[in-house]
């Protein structure tokens, strides 16, 4: 009788890592071209790392060529940041804490548009100092647009 259990103890629990994953997962919206240059560079599709809030940031691909751009993934996970100290030590990295759905995925990015991703920086861990924090997708081929900024933990 406990086998049913915990049957349905696994499920619910695999079921609530897919959404938490399905509620990270990116959007695709256009720029609408507000004149700021924000580290756009025309006919080249390039990432930015930008802290939103005390812990929260944002991770952007802007796809400013006129391609679409299409990402294949092999997981749920479509983004992985690390935490480094100054001596370059990674000290966290999403992905080694984090569990995604083994699916098959993609994201596309049309030109003009821009992929986001928002996450939260759990520096409750970390002692006051500066740190480097980078961010990459994590497509099956290809380049990974890689951005970084400094972290402050007071």
């Amino acid at each position: 009788m406990k086998k049913p259990k915990v049957l349905a103890a696994f499920l619910l629990l695999s079921l609530t890592f897919f959404l938490a994953a399905c509620g990270a997962s990116g959007t695709v919206e256009p720029d609408m071209g507000n004149g700021s240059s924000d580290g756009i560079v025309e006919d080249e599709v390039t990432a930015l790392l930008e802290q939103m809030d005390s812990n929260l940031y944002r991770y952007t691909v802007n796809n400013q060529t006129d391609e679409t751009m299409t990402y294949e993934f092999t997981s749920g996970q479509r983004y992985d940041y690390t935490i480094s100290n100054e001596d370059g030590d990674e000290l966290y990295r999403l992905s080694s804490v984090s569990t995604y759905m083994q699916a098959l995925g993609e994201e596309t990015i049309e030109p003009g548009e821009k992929l986001e991703y928002e996450f939260e920086v759990p520096s409750n861990d970390l002692e006051p100092g500066t740190y480097q924090l980078n961010a990459w997708l994590t497509p099956q081929e290809g380049p990974k647009y890689e951005a970084e900024t400094e972290l402050t933990v007071e």
